[in-house]
């Protein structure tokens, strides 16, 4: 014989549960925690290159304790200003059905619609974007400076440098975002490179807005140059900087090919104390290739470019070789070796 117990509700409970409606009192097998997202939306949804729009996400339900991360990213496209706008991801603050948040999107050279996608758990939503450039007349890049001194623009491994970019006209309100991209080249392959940042903003009114060239230390670094852009949808403004290593250095910093290519080498004092200058004498121990017979540094210079000619007899595949001494130095003399190319 099987015994069942069941414990009796009191009174007073019994009676409550009896008044309530049959739909409260049948729960559900599962009941939805976790806020879905609805809807994103740009405002503006159309904007001129450099210009700043305002995303907006939606929830189906207020966001939970602590809020709900969302993931924001370009679709189809490697976007770098917008994931360096929003770091990729935006949070839902607790209690809140949405959240509004700035962006920034790079200046495409034609009009270019970028679409947006806001997701989180297993919900999504997409809106579209669509960047203009700006007019030339009205807006362009007009140069980009670097605060280092002499034509080389050499930067010494393990400092920064403030770059600067220059507009044509006052930026808008908020600011008008001009895109950066760097280039570099160096003598060795997959060297660490300078840092700079996806874009820089020009303060609003303003026709200058600053960024900063970050060239770390590392135990071995290559002399290089960085080809940096300042792009605004238009052709781009441009600085080739030269980054040296701390040591006395010489190298080969361009692509090398016989004929009439202008082939570049680089010379990098480092932080040798040169308080007179220096003056570097070059010997080219290949046939076919000529480099000036000497070079001279300022004092407030840490490294200078030369011409590389390389005769047009010179069969691509030709290992050529390039002496530097300091003269008046404990430096001494430093060599480099490159490979003539196609």
């Amino acid at each position: 014989m099987t015994i069942t117990r069941t414990r009796r509700l009191g009174l007073a409970a019994a009676a409550a549960l009896a008044t309530l409606p049959a739909a409260l009192t049948a729960l559900p097998a599962h009941a939805e925690t976790t806020p879905q997202v609805v809807a994103t939306s740009v405002s503006p949804s159309t904007i001129t290159g450099g210009d700043e729009a305002v995303q907006t996400v939606r929830l189906s339900a207020p966001a939970p304790p602590g809020g709900l991360a969302v993931e924001v990213i370009s679709v189809g496209r490697g976007d770098r200003n917008y994931a360096y706008s929003t770091n990729d991801v935006v949070r839902v603050p607790a209690g809140a059905t949405s959240v509004s948040f700035p962006i920034r999107l790079e200046a495409y050279s034609s009009t270019t619609t970028v679409p947006l996608i806001a997701s989180s758990s297993d919900s999504s939503a997409t809106t579209d974007v669509t960047v203009v450039p700006p007019d030339w007349r009205d807006q362009t890049v007009e140069r980009l400076d670097l605060d280092v001194p002499n034509d080389a623009k050499a930067v010494v491994a393990g400092t920064k440098a403030t770059g600067t970019v220059h507009i044509s006209a006052p930026a808008k309100a908020g600011g008008t975002a001009v895109d950066l991209r760097l280039n570099h080249h160096s003598g060795l392959p997959d060297s660490p490179e300078p840092k700079i940042p996806p874009y820089v903003i020009v303060p609003a009114g303003s026709t200058e807005g600053t960024f900063t060239v970050d060239y770390p230390s590392v135990p071995v670094w290559p002399i290089g140059i960085t080809d940096i852009d300042a792009d605004l949808g238009h052709p781009p403004a441009g600085l080739a900087p030269l980054f040296v290593p701390k040591n006395f250095t010489v190298g080969v910093t361009r692509k090398l090919q016989a004929g009439a290519f202008p082939n570049i080498g680089s010379i990098g004092l480092g932080t040798n104390w040169h308080p007179l200058g220096a003056v570097i004498e070059l010997t080219s121990d290949t046939p076919g290739v000529t480099v000036p017979a000497k070079v001279e540094i300022r004092a407030d210079s840490a490294g200078a470019n030369f011409p590389i000619q390389v005769d047009a007899s010179v069969p691509a595949g030709t290992q050529i070789k390039i002496s530097a001494k300091w003269v008046l130095s404990l430096a001494g003399t430093v060599t480099t070796t490159a490979t003539v190319e196609n």
